[in-house]
């Protein structure tokens, strides 16, 4: 019998977390980066609403995901 790779669900709702992750890392090291001395920018209320949502809507679409794809296969 060959051995099975995870099951979808789990891929998708494991690669939706990683994005949300990654995503998190890089808006954290991007706003520490401008809080530094000479650098004079200024974002969006709009922008900056954007970079906190879209990280932990992800990570919470990847929950569902896999708790809706484990209620189903029981």
């Amino acid at each position: 019998m060959a051995t099975q790779g995870p099951k979808p669900y789990v891929k998708l709702a494991s690669t939706l977390v990683l994005l949300g992750m990654g995503l998190f890392t890089l808006e954290q090291y991007g706003l520490s980066r401008m809080e530094e001395p000479g650098h004079p920018l200024h974002l969006d209320g709009n922008l900056l609403s954007l970079l906190v949502i879209a990280p932990l809507l992800l990570v919470a679409v990847g929950a569902i995901v896999f708790v809706v794809g484990r209620m189903r296969r029981l």
